[in-house]
């Protein structure tokens, strides 16, 4: 038998008050409306929340927003996600299923560094290790942590960045090309590093979006060229994609921030 949920009625009315607010400012008679809640109990449910910082009222004092409280409370719900302990789960199902190595990086400087690596068990083992810094403009992470930059981030990091030395015969070596490059990352939610950093490697990453739409993080799978053949990528970005949306999601991200990528490629 299942366990029955208890739900205490005054708080649900609450949430929905600030489900509301969190989409646009309203007044009292807009809120019973849009509630159809008795005005008498929204009045006191307001001037409580008001009264605890999480509803505010504007210049006017008619018209209700959401209360700083709720961000300040926000930020301290943030500040203590472990984005090891959360993402860790996720990089192990992956790596396991696919038998491949799994990667979560962030961008440092003019680099990106690898913050956590999975190898997969009795499977080919990639030559990497948390902390190793890797080439933006070689690497699938480091076009995935350039792709989500502002226009002005972007092309400060991209200018400072050598495109002399060719790695191997795939490297990118012209700035334009790799600048168009990031735009179609961009807009298809993953890259591909095709042995453009080490002759027989192939590596895919996805972005990790933040609560506020940001891309701190990217996850990637790595393997040799014969571990992933042209007809297993398509297969291999939904998997990733999958997993970058339930790693955002596990750091609080809602889902319509993350969801299109997912989507897009179904």
């Amino acid at each position: 038998m299942a366990e029955k949920k208890y739900q205490v009625p005054a708080l649900m009315r609450a949430k929905k008050i600030l489900d509301l607010l969190s989409k646009d400012e309203a007044d009292l008679q807009e809120l019973v409306n849009k509630t159809g809640f008795p005005k008498s109990s929204t009045y006191n449910l307001l001037q409580t929340m008001e009264d605890i910082g999480f509803v505010r009222r504007l210049n006017n004092g008619s018209k209700f927003a959401l209360g700083f409280r709720l961000y300040e409370l926000g930020n301290l719900a943030v500040a203590k996600v472990s984005i090891r302990d959360q993402a860790i789960v996720h990089l192990r199902a992956l790596s396991e299923s696919e038998k491949i190595t799994c990667h979560m990086g962030t961008l440092d400087g003019l680099e990106a560094v690898y913050l956590h690596k999975v190898d997969p068990q009795d499977s080919i083992l990639i030559n990497s290790w948390e902390g190793r810094r890797l080439s933006l403009n070689r690497s699938a992470m480091g076009k995935v942590l350039l792709a989500w930059l502002t226009e002005e981030q972007r092309t400060t990091i991209i200018d400072a960045l050598s495109f002399e030395e060719e790695r191997t015969p795939y490297t990118i070596t012209d700035k334009g090309s790799f600048l168009e490059e990031v735009r179609k990352v961009r807009k298809r939610f993953w890259a591909m590093d095709d042995q453009e950093d080490v002759l027989g490697i192939r590596c895919l990453a996805a972005p990790i979006f933040s609560p506020n739409g940001a891309v701190k993080y990217s996850l990637s799978v790595s393997s040799m060229v014969q571990n992933m053949p042209q007809e297993r990528i398509g297969p291999l970005c939904q998997r990733l994609l999958k997993t970058a949306g339930e790693i955002s999601s596990a750091l609080g991200t809602p889902r319509k921030i993350w969801s299109q990528m997912l989507e897009e490629h179904e």
